[in-house]
């Protein structure tokens, strides 16, 4: 009875154990992964006042990490924006991209455990190494405005 029980137990944890797949993709890949990804990025417009606002936000030792899934639609609406931004900002931000998967189990907490990400897509902001803030899932304001939000603290 005690080896059923424990069998059982390991059965009901394994998943806590597991690990959703990330992988590292570049802006081209993202905007290939499918014809609402360019669309998207193509229709996205955002006013001029608030792309200075931001560049002149961006300062020295920025740098980004933008989790998403190619699967999510919260990811398709927000992720092409937030290219489409950083190609009107035009100055040299260091951002990766990860493609996360799909949780193949419910009780799994983080789309990528070492960053903590629960819900994508996922913006983090560093400035010199050090997480300065976040924008998650969908943006309060807009996308433009919460980044300079994040930018200002």
């Amino acid at each position: 009875m005690k080896i059923l029980s424990l069998v059982a137990l390991a059965f009901v944890l394994t998943p806590c154990a597991a690990e959703v797949p990330v992988k590292e993709i570049n802006r081209d890949g993202i905007l290939a992964a499918g014809p609402e990804w360019q669309q998207n990025y193509d229709r996205f417009q955002t006013r001029s006042e608030l792309i200075d606002a931001l560049k002149s936000k961006l300062g020295k030792g920025l740098r980004i990490e933008v989790y998403l899934g190619l699967w999510c639609p919260d990811s398709q609406n927000h992720v092409p924006a937030f290219l489409k931004i950083l190609d009107q900002v035009g100055g040299p931000v260091p951002v990766r991209y990860f493609s996360v998967w799909k949780k193949p189990f419910p009780q799994i907490r983080y789309y990528a455990d070492k960053a903590r990400v629960e819900r994508i897509p996922t913006f983090i902001f560093f400035r010199d190494e050090r997480e300065i803030g976040r924008i998650v899932e969908n943006p309060k304001i807009g996308l433009c405005e919460d980044m300079i939000a994040v930018l200002s603290q």
